[in-house]
Parts: C-alpha cells; sequence; structure tokens
C-alpha cells in the first residue's frame, strides 16, 4: 500500500506545482497597443550588431517604422565580419538623420562583446530614454508608444518584455519553450513582479530593456556587468540594489524574435546561458531542474506503475485513488503545456506531448555548457570564446 500512497503523495504535489506554475504566468502583465503615453520623452534605441546580417535589416524596417513622434536609432556594428557592414551602410544612406551607425570600439580585455558595444551605443544617444534592442528582434510599429506608457504608467524606470518567439525548425520547437519556461521558474515571479521587489529576485530581458538614461549612467551603465555573460539579469538587478523600481511584461503584439535557426545555434545558444546562469539566480536554478524534471518526467511512470497494478489487482481498492490522482496529475501538465504552445507560440496542443523530450535535450545542453566551463574550455559566442 505505502507505494500507492506515495505515488497519490506525488501526483498531488506535481498537481500542486503545475497550478501554481499558471497563476503565476497569468499575473504577466501585458503592454497595451492601445494606452498612449501622456508624455512623449525622446528614446534612443542602441542596437548592438555583430555578424547579424540574416536578421539586421528585419530589425531596422521596424525600428525605423515607429508610430513615435521622438525617436533616434542608433546601431553600433560590433566589428562584424559578414555583409552587416554594407547592410548598415545602405540603411544609414536611405535614413539619413534617423539612423546613426557607429563602429564598435576594440574589446577590452576583462569586457563582453555585447556589454561593450551596448555602452558605446549609449554615449552616441541623446534620448530621455535608452531602450536596448537586439539585432534579431523585429519591432511592431506600436512598440515605442507601448513601452513609453507601460513604464510612464507604472512609474518605473527600468522595465524589459518577454516577445513573442518564432518558433520554426523542430529543434526550436522542441527545446526552447521548455527553456523559456525553465528561465521563469528559476525566478519567484510573485516578488520580480513588483515594482520594488528585491533585487537578488528581479529578472529582466536583454532582447528589448528600456532604461531612463540618468538611471543608466548613476550606476555606470553597462560597466558595471562589463564581465556578465547574462548581462540583462544581472544590470537590472544593479539598478534595483541602486532603488529604481523595475518592470516586466509580455509583449507579444509588439515585439517578435527569432533567436536561433537550427540545433547547433540552440545548443551553443543555450549553452551559453547555462554556463552562465548559476550566477545570476544562485539556488533557484538548481531548484528549478529539479521542479521542471518532476512536473515534466515524473507523471508518466507513476501513470503506468498505477495503470499497471490496477489491471493486476483490479479488487484492490486501494490502487483506484492512486491511479486517479496520476492521471490528474498527467492531465494537468499536458493541460499547462497545450496552452502554453498555443497561446505564446502559436505552435499545436499536441506538442506538449513532446515537451518531456525537449527537457532531456535541454539538460543535455545544460550538462555539456558545465562541463565547458569546469574544464575551462569557455562558452562560444559570435566567435569569440567566454571564460
Amino acid at each position: 500500500m505505502l507505494p500507492f500512497i506515495l505515488a497519490a503523495c506525488l501526483g498531488s504535489f506535481i498537481i500542486l506545482l503545475i497550478a501554481r506554475d499558471a497563476l503565476r504566468i497569468r499575473r504577466l502583465p501585458a503592454l497595451d497597443a492601445h494606452v498612449l503615453p501622456k508624455a512623449m520623452p525622446f528614446i534612443s534605441i542602441v542596437i548592438p550588431a555583430r555578424n547579424e546580417e540574416g536578421n539586421i535589416a528585419r530589425c531596422l524596417d521596424g525600428a525605423l517604422d515607429q508610430r513615435y513622434p521622438a525617436y533616434e536609432v542608433i546601431v553600433v556594428d560590433d566589428g562584424s565580419t559578414d555583409a552587416t557592414p554594407r547592410i548598415l551602410r545602405e540603411y544609414a544612406a536611405r535614413f539619413a538623420g534617423q539612423l546613426h551607425v557607429v563602429s564598435g570600439r576594440p574589446l577590452p580585455r576583462g569586457w563582453v562583446g555585447k556589454c561593450n558595444a551596448c555602452l558605446h551605443g549609449a554615449h552616441h544617444a541623446r534620448g530621455e530614454w535608452l531602450l536596448f534592442l537586439d539585432a534579431d528582434t523585429a519591432p511592431q510599429p506600436t512598440l515605442l508608444s507601448a513601452l513609453a506608457a507601460f513604464v510612464e504608467r507604472n512609474r518605473l524606470e527600468v522595465a524589459s518584455v518577454l516577445p513573442f518567439n518564432e518558433l520554426v525548425t523542430w529543434s526550436e520547437q522542441l527545446v526552447l519553450p521548455v527553456f523559456y519556461q525553465f528561465a521563469l521558474t528559476a525566478f519567484p515571479l510573485q516578488k520580480s513582479l513588483s515594482v520594488e521587489a528585491p533585487a537578488n529576485t528581479v529578472i529582466a530581458n536583454g532582447q528589448c530593456l528600456i532604461v531612463k538614461s540618468s538611471a543608466y549612467w548613476s550606476v555606470g551603465g553597462h560597466e558595471a556587468v562589463k564581465d556578465k555573460v547574462l548581462e540583462d539579469i544581472e544590470f537590472a538587478q544593479a539598478l534595483r540594489r541602486a532603488g529604481y523600481r523595475v518592470g516586466l511584461a509580455t509583449a507579444f503584439g509588439q515585439l517578435r524574435v527569432r533567436m536561433y535557426h537550427d540545433l547547433g545555434e540552440v545548443a551553443q545558444g543555450l549553452g551559453k546561458h547555462a554556463a552562465a546562469g548559476r550566477r545570476a539566480s544562485g539556488w533557484r536554478a538548481f531548484w528549478a531542474v529539479l521542479r521542471m524534471s518532476l512536473t515534466l518526467l515524473a507523471p508518466w511512470p507513476l501513470l503506468a506503475f498505477c495503470l499497471a497494478q490496477a489491471a493486476m489487482h483490479p479488487d484492490a481498492l486501494y490502487t483506484w485513488p492512486a491511479l486517479a490522482v496520476t492521471a490528474l496529475a498527467a492531465s494537468a501538465v499536458l493541460g499547462f503545456w497545450a496552452a502554453r504552445y498555443r497561446r505564446w507560440y502559436d505552435l499545436p496542443r499536441w506538442m506538449a506531448l513532446l515537451a518531456p523530450i525537449g527537457w532531456l535535450i535541454y539538460l543535455t545542453i545544460v550538462v555539456r555548457g558545465t562541463l565547458q566551463v569546469f574544464f575551462k574550455r569557455g562558452v562560444t559566442w559570435k566567435e569569440r570564446v567566454y571564460q
């Protein structure tokens, strides 16, 4: 009887975890394209770009087509070796006065490339607000106005958003949804979403991060996190420690992104995150791994065990409550992931069945990235190696 009691208890625990995750995600605010800011502060969009020939045109098309009256676009060409410089010259000629292309400065020793490029771009910015935007994003026309309204309404000095992720290949569709859920699980959203959250609970997304210029320079800009691979979270935490109010929202209608294009890029990019993520999230990352493993992997052997026992001992009444609880746990997991795949990624609900496989692939990437750091091989990103 004891195994059935344990199975029922574990199934109940999984149901509680899934319910909590669903409630946490529902608390995420969303940008509203229909709400306009009362003030229209001048915003400088700063885009660091290194070897982005396949992305930069789409990013600039969106950044230069904003329904917002006061902004500029600054692109920092961070030593690109592909066609990025040529594309930037063409856009600079077409949008003279609105688009400023800046050649990146040499990478100082001990700096991460993106932090170096962001700081260099910020030195050329004139805006009251600085919006740091990744080159693989695709801004929609209402992004600036919705961001300005969001920070104004919530009296924020710092905010970032979660974009709509375009997942095309099987590797993207399998791995990235579980990675994003892991990232949200590693931080206590009920605290993180408070604009006055403790600094070590703050979460941010560097793909699209807006910060008031005075706040940015008061902490030294990106120099404060010059050696951090996950600069977004640590920079937002540094700003929170300085007393600034930090916000997070979804922006599915205002910003789109495609981070990776194949399994190799997925493994390299997420390996970088895994190797650097321990510092930003600490023990929470370990708990998130356990929690995700429990909810994605445990229900199926539990359900199989209870089904087998119920089939072999149909007259044993104690098997049926355990079977019911484990079946409910499995259904809750599938329902949660079906909703995530549909609402967050516009993918078919049946892909929830593949979430455990995606999680196993992600764990493999995590182990690989951790071993690379352990054996001093470093993390490679954009043709640069970081130790």
